[in-house]
């Protein structure tokens, strides 16, 4: 069973997901070799016609004009948006026993996640199609700041992008930040593979075994 992931990004009308709308989110399905096989851009809505809850603050950082977001034409409902992720996702899926072979993959994953589960993909349907585990960039960055490998500063999706001189998209644009999300794990993978390359116990050995020798 080939694995694949969801690389995926929210736009929100601010930080917490029960005070404020879902406005855009973008969902790929991307191989291990980094191929984008489907994408989804979602400009949402919620449903019954009520105006989006955003604060201006979150506007001023997603650049997002209400106005001109609900006159669009692409900008459907909450549930319009919902059978349209899952009809992607289930082209792809496929199980190994109760196991999905798609794994979310995003950076800080468990902002996105409790956006997109109070408003798009509710938590049982999200288990039904997903892996339930994660790769969160954010983390594996996180892992190498704490062992010294990596700069205690960086944080953001853009420190990082800077960091390792990922070429820079549109920031706090759900579809550029995921873009950048998978750019900077291929960065990663590249940094890994050197690591164990250039390790004084040799190429082609294991952690452990790198362990055992000290």
């Amino acid at each position: 069973m080939s694995q694949l992931y969801m690389p995926w990004d929210t736009e929100t009308g601010g930080l917490n997901e029960n005070k404020a709308d879902l406005l855009t989110g973008y969902f790929a399905i991307m191989n291990e070799d980094y191929q984008i096989l489907d994408e989804l851009y979602l400009k949402l809505k919620p449903d019954g016609g009520r105006t989006p809850v955003a604060e201006a603050g979150a506007l001023a950082v997603n650049k997002i004009v209400l106005s001109t977001h609900l006159a669009d034409p692409e900008t459907v409902t909450y549930s319009e948006g919902k059978a349209k992720l899952v009809a992607m996702i289930k082209k792809h899926l496929k199980r190994n026993g109760r196991y999905s072979n798609i794994t979310p993959m995003g950076y800080n994953c468990p902002f996105d996640v409790r956006w997109t589960q109070k408003h798009l993909l509710d938590q049982d349907t999200w288990e039904s199609l997903l892996h339930y585990k994660m790769h969160d960039v954010m983390g594996v960055v996180d892992t190498l700041k704490k062992y010294g490998l990596f700069p205690k500063t960086l944080g953001s999706l853009s420190s990082v992008v800077e960091y390792l001189q990922v070429p820079t998209r549109g920031a706090h644009n759900a579809k550029e930040d995921t873009l950048m999300t998978i750019d900077v794990d291929k960065k990663l993978a590249e940094f890994f593979k050197s690591l164990k390359a250039n390790s004084g116990a040799g190429a082609g050995q294991d952690l452990i075994t790198l362990l055992e020798a000290e």
